[in-house]
């Protein structure tokens, strides 16, 4: 199966460390949901990692809030963040991206915590992982330019083998792009 978009090859792969963000909301496990919430609203978060005597034990974000805490039918002061935290799955730091694209898709999960050793150094997303890719994708589009393809390259999603073409209307403005080998359009 593959986990990343197509345009980062292998031999390219970033380590997680390369991607992750380092500095993640933290809150302690006796927190109110109110106050999470609080946190991850001032640093304009979705999530924050969720700390017992110091050590990492779990994460809350907003999808643990919609699906743990809203069923609740609490007030966000009454519930602990404790009780409505998500797990921490974790990833090390010298992990390839490609792995940690794998085990969030495996576990249904949007970030793993980055550790080295026992020391939680960041997180990992799917929005890193996608960042990533992108720019990659971008740089690799660079470099085909450069190497003297045309900026209207673009292969096909539904063979993967033919490179679409666009067709453009009287006005010069693109109507679509189709696929010579297999006639997809888009």
């Amino acid at each position: 199966m593959n986990y990343l978009p197509s345009g980062l090859p292998q031999h390219k792969m970033p380590k997680v460390r390369e991607v992750m963000s380092k500095d993640v909301p933290q809150v302690d496990a006796g927190a109110s949901v109110l106050e999470a919430a609080k946190v991850m609203n001032e640093r304009k978060a979705n999530g924050t990692i969720v700390l017992q005597e110091g050590k990492p034990i779990g994460m809350l974000t907003d999808r643990a809030l919609l699906r743990r805490f809203m069923k609740l039918n609490k007030r966000p002061e009454d519930v602990t963040v404790k009780q409505v935290m998500a797990p921490l799955l974790k990833i090390s730091a010298d992990a390839s991206v490609k792995d940690a694209a794998k085990k969030i898709t495996e576990n249904g999960v949007t970030r793993l915590g980055v550790f080295e050793k026992d020391k939680l150094v960041g997180w990992v997303t799917i929005t890193d992982i996608a960042r990533a890719s992108s720019k990659q994708g971008i740089i690799d589009s660079l470099h085909r330019q450069n190497q003297g393809g045309t900026e209207d390259e673009l292969l096909c999603p539904a063979c993967n083998s033919g490179v679409m073409k666009k067709v453009v209307g009287s006005g010069g403005a693109i109507l679509r792009w189709e696929c010579p080998n297999c006639m997809h359009e888009e």
